[in-house]
């Protein structure tokens, strides 16, 4: 099993498409918390937004791509 990702003739790290799939899930979520106004209820957004996008970073490493 290869360890980077072939674009052509670039060779990428697994982590670059698993950070980007990662930032825009948690995007989307926090879209979605704000249009329903759940985010009120959270203290520290910030964190919050890390927190899902680690999230996202961990079912990704074991469903899409291991990193």
């Amino acid at each position: 099993m290869p360890h980077e990702l072939a674009i052509g003739d670039v060779y990428l790290s697994p982590l670059l498409p698993v950070l980007a799939a990662s930032l825009l899930g948690a995007w989307i979520c926090v879209t979605i918390l704000n249009k329903l106004r759940l985010s009120r209820y959270i203290v520290f957004p910030s964190a919050t937004f890390l927190a899902l996008m680690v999230l996202f970073m961990l079912l990704a490493d074991a469903y899409w791509i291991r990193i």
